[in-house]
This record gives structure tokens, C-alpha cells and sequence, in this order.
């Protein structure tokens, strides 16, 4: 069980039904999906406790990015994987624990 029952990803918020959807939905292509995905698993690894300061700001990039665009499945929204890699490879590193508070025990 998430420690939220909703986030918001750009200016549109999700519950964690719908967060859990759009963890299952492939990325396809489609930069959106993957942004979304590690941007979902950042919020979820603050709400857990982890230290944001490594990432804040493209937290923030990521959900200007996003704006009202509704992430699939939810909704149909799309963007181009050269306009979010960057933002997606630095979430991720700090998902995965290379940047930031690292890996818990």
C-alpha cells in the first residue's frame, strides 16, 4: 500500500488506481508514458521519506512539462521522447539511487 492515495502529475491528479494503470501501460514511444513512470516513483520515494534536494527541480521540470497533458491510459495525452529523456534519465538515477539520499537498507 502507497503511503498517498493520489498525486498530481502536471496539473492533473491521479488517484492510485489510476497511477498504478498508467505504471502497467507501456511506454511505446511515447515520452509522456515515461516520464510519468519515474516521475510517479519519485513522488512515491519522497512520500516515503527520501530526501528530494537532488531532484526537486526536475520534479518541477516534469510536471511543467506535463501540464494538462492526461496520461495514458487515463487519457491520450503524448510527447515526443526527445522532449523528456533528459528530465526521464535524472529521475530515474534517482530512483534508482545513484543520485540523492541512495538505495535504502
Amino acid at each position: 500500500k502507497w503511503k498517498v492515495s493520489s498525486l498530481v502529475l502536471g496539473n492533473v491528479s491521479y488517484t492510485d488506481a489510476q497511477l498504478c494503470s498508467i505504471f502497467q501501460t507501456p511506454v511505446a514511444g511515447n515520452g509522456l508514458i515515461a516520464l510519468a513512470h519515474q516521475l510517479i516513483a519519485a513522488k512515491l520515494n519522497i512520500a516515503n521519506g527520501s530526501n528530494s534536494a537532488a531532484i526537486s527541480w526536475a520534479i518541477t521540470a516534469a510536471d511543467a512539462l506535463i501540464g494538462s497533458l492526461a496520461i495514458p491510459p487515463t487519457g491520450t495525452g503524448t510527447l515526443d521522447p526527445s522532449l523528456t529523456s533528459t528530465l526521464t534519465q535524472h529521475l530515474a538515477i534517482y530512483n534508482e539511487g545513484l543520485i540523492g539520499p541512495g538505495h535504502c537498507e
